[in-house]
């Protein structure tokens, strides 16, 4: 199964769907995104007054943003714009600190904070969900494609699936899968 930042859709019913120790991941991965989105709205004003010094608090939920928003973007919104979701967010962040420092003299003001605080919003609220959704659904593949299926079953349409790039829970429904497979 080849796996990377690239959109592969495959056809509706190709990917099986999880069992229950997969969506239980699932959920508990949309219970942490969701805490992290908790997080992100409850520290909003010093988020957004100081970005700069609160980042260091912040650090590794923006790594993991930067590292996995191309997947959230991509896969997502059934587009293929492979690296450009994280280049964009990477430049967009830099100029408006450089604007911020240049307007302000300081590179911690809401210039950066305002936005930042968006991003982290969006991305944690899009992720959370997406698990949320998946875990309750079944969603079969990437968590990411949970939104398009419930619309699809809204309207009688079949969405399109996604390998999970997630390795970690690729082997755990593969591993379901197997001791299912087996105890029939």
């Amino acid at each position: 199964m080849k796996q990377s930042d690239s959109l592969e859709l495959v056809a509706p019913g190709t990917l099986d769907r999880p069992g229950s120790i997969g969506r239980m991941v699932r959920l508990g991965m949309g219970v942490l995104c969701l805490y992290a989105l908790w997080q992100v709205i409850i520290y909003r004003e010093e988020l957004i007054d100081t970005p700069v010094s609160v980042i260091p608090n912040f650090s590794v939920m923006l790594a993991i943003g930067l590292c996995i928003i191309n997947y959230v973007v991509n896969i997502g919104f059934s587009k293929s714009w492979g690296r450009m979701p994280a280049y964009i967010s990477l430049a967009a962040f830099g100029i408006l600190a450089g604007v911020s420092y240049l307007v302000g003299g300081d590179w911690d003001s809401p210039i950066l904070g305002v936005p930042l605080f968006m991003w982290l919003t969006y991305f944690y609220g899009h992720l959370g969900i997406s698990f949320t959704i998946a875990a309750a659904i079944a969603t079969p593949g990437c968590e990411m494609r949970s939104i398009p299926e419930l619309l699809g079953r809204a309207t009688g349409q079949k969405a399109q699936e996604h390998h999970c790039p997630a390795a970690f829970i690729t082997k755990i429904d593969e591993w379901e899968k197997r001791i299912a497979v087996s105890s029939d």
